[in-house]
């Protein structure tokens, strides 16, 4: 009986499409009207997801597949009522997502259903990719791979066409005589309908489980080669600092080298990489804020095998690296077991972060090699029911210091609909600042049950107070935190379709069990027309403790927030609002706070495109009714689409931060700001292959300190080629 059970549990419901060898040559125009294409068996039973849970498809969508030696074929044919309506905007590569009529093809290439790549094209033949982690749920747009697709516009609607090199699909050896895979369709209407090869619902707690099997894969080659992307370039800088003036040109050079030695192996080198960043990263209100704040990793050196540091809590944040002189890396995929090995020489200048209970402090970072592995071996591989895994993290720097950190980690989904997870840590650090070595220990686990309308989420996190990740991003240590969410989601008809009223709750508390956080908050979550998301949360049980020996400060709120793509004109919009009381951190006193946030993407023309984003947050005192905080942050990207290649990009941000010097009784910088604009002309021919040419100018005034005036112009070529 227990056997049986447990394959119960385990099995699931696979289709199968049988790809066929190709006879002939394929053209690549959308179109499919190639004689191979023909004779292709037609994968069609589409089902929708959403707005629509496990409904059959609205419109006819079909799949077929072929390969050669070279390269896997997608075809997608996509049916349409009426093709006017139909969004196909000009995007940047990457930002094609469910605001465009487009097409996504996922791949599990080991056939351990813990990793797919994924490709997409929407209707204007932009293209993106990236990798999905199946244990964390996630989908990074970060990696790239080599790979074509090109559409065709019909009179009943759309169709693709996917080229997929083997050397682009992370194939173990033996090849494999079928993977998994799944294809998505997008389709923005009066609301975003979305539909699917294979039954899912809304929001499954297993994807890559219920893939489809490709089948009918004979003779593939032995995936390997050797790929060098060298780059040059110059960059011209003026800074001007009172009466002080610095001018520097400096050109540069290096290269990134990815060797596959064997279809499971993956070598990576860089040597002198350029890192430095072609954009600005959002702005983030920080003047109030008591922990690290954390940004997302662009850098390609690091991409290779990024979804295998996702684990409950993360302890690789490659961003920590700063500026490094040279780093390798090693790869390995199969369907018995994934592993990547990283070591970097970072020459440092960024900070460390010293976490503590009630907030974080920061020291410079010294030069350091950094050095971290992680490991991950599937549970039932064929079914995709979870995974264990081990994580290693080492940081040792000149002076002496150093940070360790081992983890172990496990996932399991006994069904579809739920997600078990269990990770414990390990630090040891030894301070040459601070003298003398120092353990800690983290643990946390969660629980995650979704059947499509009712949802439970349970997660209990404890992290010692001498717990230290240097690798990380870890802000806060000697706390431990029960989270609780819950809703039950209703399907109704008219604006909203789904109206799901829920319960969230949190208890902090520090390690010596004082109170840090509380609170229960109802929630009333609506999903409607035009892709829109609601959310409204009466936060009025809200508690918290900012400092040791601090007030227990009953901060009561009203948060509301609407995000939605309401036509072409106006692809997306987004409002968050809080209202009600907050905690000054630098004086530890209750305070009246309002903080808003819009950001609006406007389409004046199908090749311009304009973003604008504010954020507001503002602190009153209670009794007197005077300001004590001010702070804003505006930001305004502007694209412009020449060709397929070529982007003109215009990024103009500003953040201005004060505070009322009457309120406190110590010094404070009544008011700072920043400004910079950045103009980056773009041609990309390929995976590597990019020119880049642009101006900065950006300024830094603080009261009573000397303004910060730096304008700088740059150029970098980069090209990539195999052997």
């Amino acid at each position: 009986m227990l056997a049986t059970a447990l394959f119960a549990l385990t099995s699931v419901n696979v289709h199968a499409l049988k790809a066929v060898a190709l006879t002939g040559k394929i053209t690549l125009d959308g179109k499919l009207d190639e004689a191979d294409w023909q004779r292709a068996p037609v994968s069609g039973e589409f089902t929708e997801n959403m707005p629509r849970d496990k409904q059959p498809a609205r419109d006819k969508t079909e799949v077929r597949v072929v390969f050669d030696h070279e390269a896997l074929y997608f075809g997608v044919r996509a049916y349409d009522p009426d093709p006017s309506k139909m969004r196909a905007p000009y995007v940047r590569r990457d930002k094609v997502f469910g605001n465009q009529d487009n097409f996504i093809i996922w791949i599990d290439p080991t056939g351990a259903r813990k990793f797919a790549q994924f490709f997409r094209i929407n209707a204007r033949g932009v293209l993106a990719d990236g990798a999905w982690n199946e244990d964390a749920l996630e989908e990074d747009f970060s990696p790239d791979f080599d790979f074509q697709a090109v559409h065709a516009l019909l009179p009943d609607g759309w169709s693709a066409e996917f080229r997929i090199p083997w050397a682009s699909l992370r194939l173990p050896h033996p090849t494999p005589e079928k993977l998994t895979f799944i294809v998505f369709r997008n389709q923005p209407r009066d609301t975003r309908i979305r539909s699917s090869s294979v039954v899912l619902g809304r929001d499954p707690s297993c994807f890559l489980c219920v893939a489809e099997e490709l089948t009918g894969l004979t003779d593939l080659p032995r995936t390997a080669g050797l790929a060098v992307t060298p780059y040059v370039a110059v960059n011209s800088s003026n800074t001007a600092r009172g009466d002080q003036q610095q001018r520097e040109t400096k050109f540069s050079g290096g290269a990134d080298i990815k060797w596959r030695a064997s279809p499971e192996w993956v070598i990576d080198a860089t040597f002198r990489p350029d890192f430095s960043q072609l954009e600005l990263d959002t702005p983030q209100l920080k003047s109030n804020t008591r922990f690290a704040l954390s940004v997302r990793e662009k850098r390609p050196f690091f991409l290779e095998g990024s979804d295998l540091y996702a684990t409950p809590l993360n302890t690789i944040y490659t961003r920590s690296i700063t500026d490094p002189l040279w780093g390798s890396r090693a790869t390995y995929r199969s369907e018995r077991a994934d592993a990547t090995l990283l070591t970097v020489a970072d020459r440092g200048g960024g900070f460390i972060i010293l976490p503590g209970t009630y907030s974080s402090d920061f020291r410079d970072q010294g030069a350091s090699q950094a050095t971290f592995g992680r490991a991950r071996v599937p549970l039932a591989g064929a079914s995709g029911t979870g995974s264990v895994g081990a994580l290693f993290a080492d940081r040792n720097y000149d002076d002496g210091s150093s940070n360790r950190v081992a983890s172990v980690d496990a996932v399991y989904k006994p069904s579809n609909e739920m997600r078990l997870r269990a990770q414990g840590m390990a630090s040891q650090t030894s301070d040459a600042l601070a003298g003398g070595r120092s353990n800690g220990y983290a643990v946390v686990t969660d629980g995650f049950y979704d059947n499509g309308s009712e949802h439970l989420y349970a997660r209990y996190t404890a992290i010692s107070p001498k717990f230290r990740a240097d690798n990380s991003i870890i802000a806060q240590n000697g706390f431990s935190t029960l989270e609780l969410e819950s809703w039950q989601c209703q399907k109704v008809e008219g604006f909203f379709n789904q109206i799901c009223p829920g319960l969230n709750a949190k208890q902090q508390r520090a390690w010596d069990n004082t109170p840090l956080n509380r609170y229960v908050t109802p929630v009333l979550a609506l999903n409607g027309n035009r892709n829109s998301f609601w959310n409204v949360q009466p936060r009025w049980l809200n508690y918290t403790r900012t400092r040791d020996g601090g007030a227990w400060h009953h901060i009561p709120t009203l948060y509301a927030r609407a995000e939605g793509n309401p036509n072409a004109r106006f692809p997306y919009v987004f409002f968050e609002t809080e209202y009600g009381r907050g905690v000054d951190v630098a004086t530890d006193a209750r305070a009246r706070m309002i903080s808003n946030a819009v950001t609006l993407n406007w389409r004046a023309h199908e090749r311009i495109e304009l973003e604008g984003t504010i954020s507001d947050y503002r602190l009153h005192d209670i009794n007197s009714n005077r300001w004590r905080l001010h702070e804003t942050t505006m930001q305004l990207v502007g694209v412009g689409y020449m060709t397929a290649q070529d982007t003109l990009r215009l990024i103009a941000q500003r953040s201005l931060s004060r505070r009322n010097a009457e309120i406190y009784a110590f010094a404070v910088t009544p008011r700072s700001h920043t400004q910079a604009v950045s103009l980056v002309y773009s041609h990309k021919r390929g995976l590597g292959r990019e020119l880049n040419v642009g101006v900065t100018h950006g300024n830094a005034r603080a009261s009573l300190q000397p303004d910060r005036v730096t304008t700088e112009i740059f150029a970098k070529l980069s090209w990539a080629f195999t052997l």
